[in-house]
């Protein structure tokens, strides 16, 4: 858009608009998608949470990990205060989890804090219970709570993207339109 706009190139700026109009239809179409097939994207969604726990997860070194999935589901447990895709169990699906967990029942992130990844009980990983640990409350159902309870942010932001995407298409035309209009004029 920017390139084409700059060197008055019509071809440049149609093909931005173009560009920019496919990914609101794309956008459009998840969220129809979405919407009509909510149960399936619901099913869908566990069935990925649960494949990233069970083929990804590890524990080796908490305080240095540098795995993106371990990262993510670290930091997911310690905000949302839950623990697996349906609760501690699913880690016991999770190969590397077994490998590196040795006599630990739940990782760390699944304990009550004082700060990140570092439980407040030092015995939580090991013995979890109701009050040092989240290990009963699964992090499918916080994170589909914090979801709704954050839905019209949600609904803000993506109206306001896609009214975005409709103004810079609307002016990438306009100015294609407008630079045919003056050809040859210049300052």
């Amino acid at each position: 858009g920017y390139c084409g706009a700059i060197r008055e190139s019509q071809c440049l700026l149609t093909t931005y608009g173009l560009f920019l109009l496919v990914i609101l239809v794309a956008e459009v179409t998840a969220f129809g998608l979405a919407a009509a097939y909510k149960d399936r994207a619901r099913t869908e969604t566990k069935n990925y949470l649960q494949t990233t726990i069970s083929t990804y997860y590890t524990s080796s070194n908490e305080r240095n990990q540098t795995d993106a999935v371990t990262l993510m589901w670290n930091y997911m447990m310690s905000e949302l205060h839950c623990c697996g895709v349906d609760d501690y169990r699913d880690f016991a699906l999770s190969d590397k989890w077994n490998e590196s967990k040795r006599d630990r029942i739940v990782p760390p992130a699944c304990c009550v804090q004082t700060s990140l990844f570092q439980p407040e009980d030092k015995n939580c990983p090991f013995s979890p219970n109701e009050t040092n640990s989240y290990f009963k409350k699964g992090c499918y159902a916080a994170l589909t709570d914090w979801i709704m309870y954050n839905r019209n942010l949600v609904i803000i932001v993506a109206v306001a993207v896609g009214l975005t995407q409709l103004l810079a298409i609307f002016l990438a035309f306009c100015l294609c339109k407008s630079i045919e209009k003056y050809r040859g004029m210049r300052l």
